[in-house]
């Protein structure tokens, strides 16, 4: 774990409206557990229109952006390691464990691309990337096989490829954001017995859900739902502007006391929506994975979980436990990061790959 080939590795997340860059330097030398020390945190904004849906629709823009942070601002020293780690978007990437009964031994690469097929939905006409890591089975059959398969467009990871190494950078990996935030988000080294867990991404302009079991991500799946698009509602219905819309939508959130009515409705309107996709995901998974758990609890991040009230409204909808989670626990640094929490919810993605940057990238149980 202390031979990482990439030295100063980081983790950089590229999302619609803003990059956030994390590098943390591992301290573990011979403790009991594994101990990180944050580095460097910058990001930057994005304005509207440069990357949609994840699609890089303005690159050359994008690129001088990063290109800033790598820089630095102010009295930032430039970041001068050239290895990253990247996150793919959600929207454009599939993620699932699957199971079967043939031997790992016994399997071959077509086999593997033929169940991929049937649980995962791709064209199967030479235009995405298909990976795969043969996970250890829970009940040590070697009858079962438990394969962790991804897609992703080859268009969108060759686009994000291009434009890193046209900065000099040299990307380690590109992995499925869902990885990067149960990295984050899931306690390192605990064992979860016969639960499961939800990790509730909600971001300015996507979100998703994430369900955690058997020690592993089983499927994630992308909500339409996001912060950007109650802040949006909030401006338009009182006729204000986004920065005051964003403060009603995280200071009163869906408490109704001192509210303003219509701003109130919106955020009920959205998150009652925002529950039936959750009960909907739990219901597919329970009906899908003959395996499962129940899901006990659903740990939240991004900047919409700051929203006042919406942990509890989901809890009491759903009847399990909802709130928002810390982001930084994995690093189990006595130093704690100068970032305020309702700001680091936002960074779980970030986080996690950083993590994974800090280490050998390729010596990791959990990635693609």
């Amino acid at each position: 774990m202390f031979n990482n080939p990439f030295p100063g590795a980081f983790g950089l997340d590229i999302g619609d409206l803003s990059i956030k860059l994390i590098q943390i330097e591992n301290q573990s030398f011979f403790n009991s557990k594994p101990t990180y020390n944050l580095k460097n945190y910058r990001s930057i904004e994005l304005p509207p229109g440069l990357i949609v849906n994840g699609e890089l629709e303005k690159p050359e823009e994008v690129r001088r952006r990063i290109m800033r942070l790598l820089k630095g601002r102010g009295d930032e020293k430039p970041i001068t390691s050239p290895w990253v780690v990247v996150a793919l978007p959600e929207t454009q990437s599939f993620i699932k464990l699957i199971k079967t009964n043939t031997p790992a031994k016994e399997l071959f690469e077509d086999d593997i691309k033929n169940l991929a097929k049937k649980h995962i939905p791709y064209d199967d006409d030479g235009s995405y990337y298909i990976q795969w890591q043969i996970m250890p089975d829970q009940e040590n059959s070697e009858e079962k096989t438990r394969i962790l398969i991804g897609a992703v467009p080859k268009r969108i990871a060759d686009n994000y490829t291009y434009l890193l190494e046209s900065l000099g950078l040299g990307v380690v990996a590109l992995e499925v954001e869902a990885l990067s935030i149960a990295r984050s988000m899931i306690t390192a080294n605990k064992e979860y017995e016969q639960e499961a867990r939800g990790l509730l991404d909600l971001g300015a302009t996507r979100s998703s859900f994430i369900v955690y079991d058997h020690d592993i991500i089983q499927f994630s799946t992308s909500l339409p739902f996001s912060g950007e698009i109650i802040t949006t509602a909030i401006a338009q219905q009182l006729h204000i502007t986004q920065e005051e819309a964003e403060k009603i939508k995280i200071e009163k959130g869906l408490s109704f006391q001192n509210h303003t009515g219509k701003a109130w409705n919106i955020m009920l309107e959205m998150t009652d929506k925002l529950i039936d996709y959750l009960e909907d995901s739990f219901q597919f998974y329970y009906s899908h994975f003959p395996e499962a758990n129940k899901i006990t609890r659903i740990t939240m991040c991004g900047g919409g979980s700051n929203m006042a009230m919406l942990d509890k409204t989901i809890s009491k909808r759903l009847k399990v436990i909802a709130s928002p989670g810390h982001p930084w626990k994995n690093l189990f640094s006595k130093k704690e990061p100068k970032i305020n929490y309702q700001e680091s919810l936002g960074c779980a993605t970030a986080i996690g790959l950083a993590l994974r940057a800090a280490d050998n990238p390729f010596y990791t149980k959990d990635v693609l």
